[in-house]
């Protein structure tokens, strides 16, 4: 299973070294959703592929403590974004930094729009049926949350 782009710039910051020195501890990094949409979709794809949905989110990483320099981070963040980002996925990076009472910072990442495409192939018994076809997921084309926060409202008419 393939993980989130968020989740592989998140493990490509963490593993990233600059004159032998990683940016923190891999343990210091963190990596969520926030504000996903789905855009159902049924086009076929590779004869027997369905892009089922696209899933659009914002992707945030947070390194706390991080006490590598703020352009350091910013550039191996760039040219992860420039190297794998999609065209539908924002091209840029906002970037905060807070200082914490031991001179570390408390850095935030935020991408305002990354999307993961959806996509099933045809089978026989898959679960998911559309126009009388079924489909399931393809080796390469699921990947799972670490967590997740669900919220809604209930309204009653």
């Amino acid at each position: 299973m393939s993980q989130s782009k968020i989740a592989q710039l998140k493990q490509y910051l963490a593993s990233a070294e600059y004159q032998g020195r990683n940016l923190a501890l891999s343990t210091q990094f963190d990596s969520w959703i926030e504000g996903g949409r789905i855009e159902p979709s049924s086009k076929t794809i590779n004869g027997n592929g369905l892009l089922a949905a696209r899933f659009y989110y914002s992707g945030v990483i947070s390194i706390n403590p991080c006490s590598a320099p703020a352009a350091l981070i910013c550039a191996f963040a760039s040219f992860w974004l420039q190297n794998n980002g999609g065209k539908y996925d924002s091209p840029d990076i906002e970037f905060s930094a807070d200082v914490n009472d031991d001179n570390s910072n408390e850095v935030e990442l935020t991408i305002e729009q990354l999307c993961e495409e959806i996509e099933l192939i045809k089978t026989p018994n898959g679960p998911f049926e559309l126009n009388g076809n079924r489909y399931d997921f393809g080796e390469q084309s699921l990947w799972v949350a670490e967590a997740f926060t669900l919220e809604g409202e209930i309204s009653r008419a």
